[in-house]
Order: structure tokens, then C-alpha cells, then sequence
């Protein structure tokens, strides 16, 4: 069924952090240089200590924060709750966005008319090696591969989020959301759009990564 939208929907970047300190202004900065200009941010927080002296004083920032909430999954949710837009984003506060980033985004899932977008062949660029990996389609034990985005990347309607919300899952939440939820994906090809940040405090251990990496201070 087609939805009766607006041209240029509200856009609510949601980003859950924690203990994330030196990421979160370079995080903002990648919002803010967005072309698309409808937009929010909303960054949930329940780390250590308030990063609350980082965030601008801006009409499009929120931020929240909170008592330890549980899982990136329900962090996400938490999020979503408090998203005011029709269309919810991923912006993770390691990871680089392409100052038309929000605007590809929108455009793909308009014209699609599917559920949620996002995209399969990812950029990491590693703090350690000072090196660029090109990923195609790394779904390691993920069961329907042909049915994967990486969850940086993951751009959905609110409207499906509340009938199928994050399910309590502290990785491969997203994974999950893409895979049981039953959505129309479409997969597009602004790869150059995302970088993914390897760095010793990911959630996740990439394959192809040496996870010695992952016990050095950051």
C-alpha cells in the first residue's frame, strides 16, 4: 500500500552511545554538514558520564542523558520512542556519513516504496593499520544473506519500527530487525556514502580483523 507522504519527510537520526567521548564531535559534525535539511538528531547516553559539554545548542540536537538502559537493542528503541519523525536513520557515532547521506537515503526509500534501506558492500577504515577494507557482503551466519544491510547503514519507516521493535540484543540487534521482521528491503548502491571506524571498543569483531586489536586502549 503506498503511503501519502510529505516530499521531504522528517528525518530522525537516532544514536546510541556510551563512554564514546572522542567520537561524539566528529558524530555531530557528520549531522550537521548533512544537505538534507529535515531533520533531527536524538543521541541516547548511558555511559559513565554525561558528554552533555559536547553537544551544540542546536533546534535539531537532543540529548538524553540516562540511567544504564540495557542492550543496543533496547537503546534503539528508547530512541525510536523519541523520535518525532516519519522516517528513523541509523547515524552510530563511530562511523562516517557523506554530507548527502541523509538525502540519498530518503530518495532510495521513496522510490522504492519498501520498508527499509540501506546497503550491503561497506567501506571500514582502520584507526589501528591506518588501512581501508572493502567489504562485499560480509553476513558471516546470518541465514537469508540476500536479505542484509549493514545496521550503520539502516534507514526505516517509524511506522514499521512500532509494529517490530529491537528486539533485547546487545549485538546483532540489527541483524535481527533486518532478518525476522518480514520487511521490503531495498538495497542500494551509495556505497561511497558510509565508512565504517575498526577500532578496540567496536561491539562487534569483524572476520576479517585481528582481534588482538580489540584489547588495545583506546
Amino acid at each position: 500500500m503506498k503511503r501519502l507522504i510529505m516530499n521531504s519527510p522528517l528525518v530522525s537520526c537516532i544514536m546510541p552511545t556510551a563512554n564514546r567521548e572522542k567520537f561524539i564531535p566528529f558524530a555531530i559534525a557528520y549531522f550537521l554538514n548533512q544537505t538534507y535539511r529535515n531533520k533531527e538528531l536524538i543521541i541516547v547516553d548511558d555511559g559513565k558520564k554525561s558528554v552533555a559539554h559536547l553537544i551544540p545548542k542546536h533546534p535539531s540536537i537532543r540529548y538524553y542523558y540516562t540511567d544504564p538502559i540495557g542492550s543496543v537493542g533496547l537503546k534503539r528503541n528508547y530512541a525510536c520512542e523519541l523520535a518525532m519523525g516519519e522516517i528513523i536513520m541509523h547515524l552510530d557515532d563511530d562511523d562516517w556519513y557523506a554530507h548527502d547521506w541523509l538525502r540519498q537515503q530518503v530518495n532510495f526509500l521513496l522510490a522504492s516504496e519498501a520498508d527499509m534501506c540501506g546497503i550491503q558492500h561497506i567501506h571500514y577504515y582502520s584507526i589501528i593499520l591506518d588501512k581501508i577494507f572493502t567489504v562485499v557482503r560480509e553476513y558471516k551466519g546470518i541465514p537469508n544473506p540476500m536479505n542484509w544491510v549493514a545496521g550503520g547503514t539502516l534507514a526505516y519507516w517509524k511506522s514499521f519500527w512500532k509494529a517490530r521493535p529491537f528486539k533485547d540484543l546487545q549485538t546483532g540487534e540489527d541483524d535481527d530487525f533486518i532478518q525476522n521482521s518480514g520487511a521490503r528491503l531495498f538495497i542500494h548502491d551509495y556505497n561511497d556514502g558510509f565508512v565504517a571506524l575498526l577500532h578496540p571498543n567496536n561491539t562487534v569483531v569483524r572476520s576479517f580483523e585481528n582481534p588482538k586489536h580489540k584489547a588495545l586502549k583506546s
